[in-house]
């Protein structure tokens, strides 16, 4: 089933930390939409724009967010374990507390804006 930017933001109205496991949401337009405590466990977000999105304690094992466009987004906390990252763009993302371990990093993004605390 393809999702829509609307039908995420009906899904996150109505779900307190949203379980969207698994689901594509590749090439989505995601801006400013709050993930806080959702499971995204082996989504895939290849290509998503998640620009100023709010991800504090969200669960990204094993996502595919190559490409992601996460500028400026709120990562506090969250877990981001064998996450592929690769050629990301994280400038001016807040990353305290992310967990990356095992995480593919290449080519991603990062500048002084990101944060890590």
């Amino acid at each position: 089933m393809d999702l829509t930017r609307q039908d995420v933001i009906k899904i996150l109205a109505v779900t307190e930390h949203a379980r969207l496991s698994g689901v594509d949401l590749s090439e989505l337009d995601l801006q400013g939409l709050n993930f806080s405590g959702a499971d995204l466990t082996n989504t895939n977000m290849t290509g998503a724009n998640l620009t100023n999105a709010y991800l504090r304690g969200a669960r990204l094992e094993n996502a595919n967010m190559e490409g992601t466009i996460l500028a400026k987004a709120n990562l506090k906390e969250a877990n981001l374990k064998g996450a592929n990252l690769k050629n990301a763009d994280l400038r001016g993302a807040i990353l305290k507390d992310v967990i990356l371990f095992e995480a593919n990093m290449q080519g991603a993004k990062l500048d002084r804006e990101s944060t890590t605390y």
